[in-house]
């Protein structure tokens, strides 16, 4: 016998996913909304393939846009048949439905991968569905199909996917329309309707089919006397088969009340954990807020730092300038061989006076004898000599301490531009450190809301309930130590600026104290000149 089995939802109707077998009577309730209506428009679209006739009302979305809204939405209908099921596919393609006809019995891992994702390009459904299966072209005619389910198509590769074997099908599908629509039915036209499917044609006699039979037959008969077999000393070990059977059903009927316990519970804890979802929310509504503070802060802190780095480039620039100002007034007096004169300048007065008194003994030498003005040319020539060491020693000294000056502004310009990396480089590190847990954090959310996702669509184990909350146990443990470690960033920030503040006022007092020595040996130079040129 060949009956519709089983229909599936994936993506489809806002479902995401839902298994429902239609293999007997089948009794749908429930409030408004709940898709009763939903399934049964796919269930009458199996048989009449019609969208225009499945009681949509006007305004409500087509039936293409409201169970093929996903390019991964699919309606799947498996039907059974005396050699084994198959499956017909119903999925878009070029914004309208289509079929495909696989010679199997449903299997969910053709369209679900192992993330539970759920696939969208047929060529990767083809591969996991196994090569042995046969699977028909795309259908794109609802017509088409019809004629192959019903079994008026000449082409044998679908004449086993067909249920009936009719020529004049029509009346089915619009008496099951008719049916599904709560329409008036009279007895006369189902009457009419099982008459006009009836063909005059001769049909061929499946020899097979009635070998089957015959075979299934004698198989129930031997069944039926196993029961009253019995062996020499008379017991009927098919009936002490029968009774152990019945006891292990009624330990699998235990077992399903055990189930359903456990299944209650199951649904208690999804309801707490529904409950604490809310607050778990707002927790990470906090720690965002919490990192949009950390953003900003890190932007003032930011703020500052360029200001003050202006400031201080500002100051530099001054310093370097009033640097080249005393050098250019350096080469100016040197141009001008103010070492000289300022030796001279303070030599002047002695050596005027040593000048006269030269000359005062020159002239009493002269008079008393010629022999001295040799030994005076003499004593000239070895004050000349002690002059030019003196100005020798002098001019060493300046240059040596000109040296040391240019060492020191060198030592700390290096040590400030050390400092100001370094504290660029933790504050850039402090960055990407929290950018990298800000993103650790999203994705943490948004696998939490995907296990959200799970436990509303689905009836989640014990073993994953806990893994759920050990998750969300994690993530307080990390929001707890990523708490900490911004604090511990912050300290060290303030610890870094302190030292740099420290490092900045030190080389400003040496500086200030440089310049002060500065202006005052020009002071000194300033008072010699005056002193040269008076």
């Amino acid at each position: 016998m060949k009956y519709l089995n089983k229909i599936i939802f994936i993506n489809s109707a806002n479902i995401p996913y839902a298994e429902i077998s239609v293999d007997g009577n089948v009794h749908f309730t429930g409030t408004q909304g709940v898709g009763k209506s939903t399934v049964l428009r796919a269930l009458l679209f199996f048989y009449n393939a019609d969208k225009h006739r499945l009681g949509i009302q006007q305004g409500q979305k087509s039936f293409d846009e409201f169970y093929f809204r996903q390019s991964n939405s699919y309606i799947l209908y498996e039907v059974m048949r005396d050699n084994g099921a198959y499956t017909i596919l119903v999925s878009r393609y070029q914004g309208r439905a289509s079929w495909r006809f696989i010679d199997a019995p449903y299997q969910r891992e053709w369209f679900i991968t192992e993330d539970k994702q759920v696939l969208s390009d047929w060529v990767k459904i083809r591969e996991r569905i196994d090569k042995n299966v046969g699977v028909s072209a795309r259908i794109e005619s609802g017509v088409m199909f019809k004629d192959i389910i019903f079994g008026n198509t000449h082409d044998h590769k679908y004449a086993r996917y067909s249920l009936v074997q009719s020529s004049h099908y029509q009346n089915i599908p619009r008496s099951i329309q008719n049916v599904f629509l709560n329409t008036k039915l009279d007895a006369d036209f189902v009457k009419n309707t099982i008459i006009q499917s009836m063909t005059d044609e001769d049909l061929p006699i499946d020899l097979q089919t009635y070998r089957r039979l015959v075979s299934n037959f004698e198989r129930e008969y031997d069944e039926i006397d196993c029961w009253f077999r019995q062996t020499r000393d008379g017991n009927y070990p098919v009936r002490q088969q029968a009774l152990n059977i019945a006891e292990q059903g009624r330990k699998i009927v235990a077992l399903d009340q055990q189930l359903s316990d456990v299944w209650h519970m199951m649904n208690h804890a999804v309801a707490y954990s529904e409950q604490r979802i809310p607050l778990l929310e707002v927790e990470a509504e906090e720690v965002k807020t919490a990192i949009e503070k950390e953003h900003s802060r890190k932007k003032e802190l930011t703020t500052d730092y360029d200001k003050e780095k202006d400031s201080l480039n500002q100051e530099l620039g001054a310093k370097k300038s009033k640097l080249k100002e005393i050098a250019q007034a350096r080469k100016d007096f040197d141009a001008l061989g103010i070492e000289d004169k300022l030796s001279l300048s303070d030599r002047e007065s002695a050596i005027k006076q040593e000048a006269i008194n030269k000359q005062t003994l020159l002239d009493d030498l002269l008079k008393t004898h010629a022999s001295i003005e040799e030994k005076y040319n003499i004593a000239k020539a070895k004050l000349e000599n002690a002059r030019q060491a003196f100005e020798n020693v002098q001019k060493e000294a300046y240059y040596q301490k000109q040296a040391i000056l240019q060492i020191e502004r060198k030592r700390l310009e290096e040590d400030r531009s050390k400092n100001r990396n370094q504290i660029m480089e933790a504050f850039d590190n402090w960055r990407h450190e929290s950018d990298e847990r800000l993103q650790v954090l999203l994705a943490e959310q948004n696998r939490a809301d995907s296990a959200l996702k799970e436990l509303r669509h689905w009836h989640p184990m014990a073993d994953e309930i806990k893994q759920t909350d050990e998750q969300l146990q994690q993530l307080n443990l990390k929001e707890k130590e990523n708490t900490a470690q911004q604090i511990a960033v912050k300290s060290q920030i303030t610890q870094i600026i302190a030292e740099y503040e420290m490092k900045e006022a030190e080389i400003k007092h040496a500086s200030q104290r440089e310049q002060e020595r500065f202006e005052a040996d020009r002071t000194q130079i300033r008072e010699q000149i005056s002193k040269i040129n008076n």
